[in-house]
């Protein structure tokens, strides 16, 4: 069976979210548990920003998956780690996963533009 891949327009550029524990711009640290942190750090490749916005997904009260969530916001998430059904979900949704972020936002994001983070796929996922 096709993987059914839905598309939500957000720009050309990359833009990517960065779970978070806290709401401190470029020095939130990085949260461990994917779908349930507060917020989530929107960084926009294009012109270098950063956004935080709260975690409003089902896990958190909200109404829509995580994976659908973001998909309203990114189109890639820099993660530390992540379950295999939410990296098919962002996958299904658009959303590419990259994993291995660890310490703060900025050094995630630096990780990234070194090439160091790897894209993952659901067979490399938390298995929860």
């Amino acid at each position: 069976m096709e993987e059914q891949v839905i598309k939500r327009d957000i720009g050309e550029r990359m833009k990517f979210a960065i779970p978070v524990e806290d709401d401190n711009s470029w020095n939130s640290e990085i949260g461990f548990h994917f779908g349930r942190v507060p917020f989530f750090a929107i960084w926009d490749d294009g012109d270098d920003s950063i956004n935080v916005i709260e975690n409003k997904s089902s896990h958190r009260g909200g109404t829509k998956l995580p994976a659908e969530f973001l998909a309203d916001h990114c189109n890639g998430i820099l993660s530390s780690g992540i379950g295999s059904r939410a990296i098919t979900l962002c996958n299904q949704y658009g959303v590419k996963v990259f994993m291995g972020a660890t310490g703060t936002v900025k050094e995630t994001v630096e990780l990234y533009k070194a090439g160091k983070l790897n894209e993952a796929n659901p067979d490399e996922g938390c298995q929860h």
